[in-house]
């Protein structure tokens, strides 16, 4: 009976450790993915490069370009909006812009990386150190397969058609944000495939989202339900991405049609759109420290 008992331990611990393997070598794979080619892109001699470490793009007018043109900014009460400003900045400090323009808009690199700030705004990590290089085209652009695209993330660069990400700026109800989404491809690989063994309480998070998403994948790819685009039912990765695009822009929706989705999502970054003003919620670490304060107050 004992020797049953520790031959399924036994059995159960391989197929735990295999599992596990298996999910390590589909990451190690998704990291050599992002470091397949040189670390420097390649830079057109009529390229814009704009270094955010020369520090040229001051608060105040990061500011003012928010204000005017960044709505999830502009809802925030005063104290976050200091901190998303603060980051903002910060970001940009950090990144180098290749713009492919003959125009140069100083707007582009504070409103790409507010994208990335609105992503990671409840995360204490948000600078996303591995993607040095963000490329900015003026509209749709062909990839490395001569497809056409809007935007995508390779190497350690995070490349966005600007008509495509303003689009998605001026209507923030239909589900489509193209900054969001390749943020969220950016924001996986950094957290997930790189920062593995030192992100794991987001990684955990993230494969209950996953869990989650793969259910409402399911239901989109049977037609029962359609609040997702048919491109997301591609892939899980791009249901995730699409996933966060619907999670600030049609949350009310995403909260009705898949509950476990929103509720994994809130946790994962630590938001709730639902509420604009305040859409940052209180980390466990915070309320932990709140409640040792409490106990210390009253001499427990």
């Amino acid at each position: 009976m004992i020797a049953g008992i520790a031959i399924f331990v036994f059995i159960y611990a391989v197929i735990l450790f295999l599992g596990n393997m298996g999910e390590r070598v589909e990451r190690y794979s998704n990291l050599k993915f992002t470091q397949s080619t040189s670390n420097h892109p390649v830079i057109d001699k009529t390229d814009i490069v704009y270094n955010g470490s020369s520090n040229s793009i001051g608060l105040g007018e990061i500011e003012s370009v928010l204000e005017k043109s960044y709505p999830y900014y502009a809802s925030l009460q005063y104290d976050l909006k200091e901190k998303f400003l603060k980051r903002t900045q910060s970001f940009i400090h950090k990144k180098i812009f290749i713009i492919k323009n003959n125009e140069g808009y100083r707007e582009m690199p504070v409103l790409v990386s507010a994208a990335a700030i609105q992503l990671t705004f409840g995360l204490n990590d948000y600078l996303l150190p591995f993607y040095k290089y963000i490329r900015i085209y003026p509209s749709e652009y062909f990839g490395d397969d001569f497809k056409v695209l809007a935007g995508n993330v390779k190497n350690n660069t995070i490349t966005i058609a600007w008509s495509h990400f303003l689009e998605g700026n001026e209507d923030l109800n239909d589900g489509s944000n193209v900054g969001l989404h390749e943020m969220s491809h950016a924001l996986y690989f950094q957290k997930v495939v790189i920062d593995n063994d030192h992100s794991r309480d987001f990684c955990r998070s993230y494969d209950h989202l996953l869990s989650a998403c793969k259910e409402a994948f399911q239901t989109e790819i049977a037609g029962t339900k359609n609040l997702y685009s048919t491109y997301a039912d591609t892939d899980l990765q791009e249901f995730w991405a699409e996933s966060v695009e619907i999670f600030f822009e049609k949350p009310n929706e995403l909260y009705l049609e898949y509950p476990s989705v929103y509720e994994a999502m809130k946790t994962l970054l630590n938001q709730n759109p639902l509420n604009k003003m305040y859409p940052v919620s209180e980390t466990t670490s915070f309320m932990s420290q709140r409640l040792a304060k409490i106990l210390k107050y009253i001499g427990v």
